[in-house]
């Protein structure tokens, strides 16, 4: 995780500079290494964060009977 606290959407932008910087083709093979874990990093805290907003999030339904109950989102996916 990134040393830092910083949000999904911070993460995300920098993951982008770093992806750009390394295709440029301008970084040193260290930089190139160093930028690596960075974006594997970003990587895994982004994905950590989606995890843990997915589990979170529930879905309305509406049921044959006329109530609502809430169900976990992937339980939508049967």
């Amino acid at each position: 995780m990134p040393k830092k606290k910083i949000t999904y959407e911070q993460a995300l932008a920098r993951l982008e500079e770093v992806t750009d910087f390394m295709e440029s083709g301008s970084p040193s093979l260290q930089e190139l290494f160093e930028l690596y874990r960075e974006g594997i990093e970003l990587t895994q805290f982004c994905v950590e964060q989606l995890n843990t907003i997915e589990k979170e999030v529930t879905v309305l339904r509406h049921t044959a009977e006329g109530i609502f109950i809430q169900t976990p989102l992937d339980a939508n996916e049967e």
